[in-house]
């Protein structure tokens, strides 16, 4: 990572101290490209996430990022290669996980709206400088 990067991810880590914790869960989704891993990003505005979101009263963390992957990304097929051991990023239980199916955006079935406006597969160099900084630290983590 180079220093810049750092510095705003360093930034982003002290802002999101100051906005009230949601807990929430997520997957870091990666597919195999002619023998190289990808990983998913989902277009936002300028910059890309990952599947994420919030977790429902009763619902666990796996569940949540299972079902929010489902949600944004159209994405059921996934393989835990590696477990289901998960990261703490802050208020997020982050997991990283395999598929080969293809991401389709979908409206978020609560408010009808799209939430993402694309998906791309993406290098781990790509999608480190590329997803807010604050999961910055989950894609280091998932490589």
């Amino acid at each position: 990572m180079n220093l810049k990067l750092l510095r705003e991810t360093i930034h982003m880590i002290l802002i999101q101290q100051k906005r009230p914790v949601v807990p929430g869960a997520g997957i870091i989704v990666v597919r195999k490209f002619n023998n190289k891993w990808k990983v998913l990003g989902l277009k936002k505005g300028d910059v890309y996430d990952i599947p994420k979101g919030g977790i429902d009263p009763g619902e666990s963390e796996l569940h949540t990022a299972l079902r929010e992957t489902n949600e944004e990304a159209g994405l059921a097929n996934l393989k835990f290669t590696w477990g289901t051991e998960a990261l703490t990023l802050d208020h997020l239980q982050m997991y990283i996980a395999e598929t080969v199916q293809d991401p389709v955006i979908l409206k978020n079935p609560h408010s009808g709206i799209y939430e993402h406006h694309a998906a791309e597969w993406f290098s781990w160099d790509d999608i480190a400088g590329k997803v807010y900084p604050y999961l910055r630290p989950a894609i280091i983590w998932a490589r």
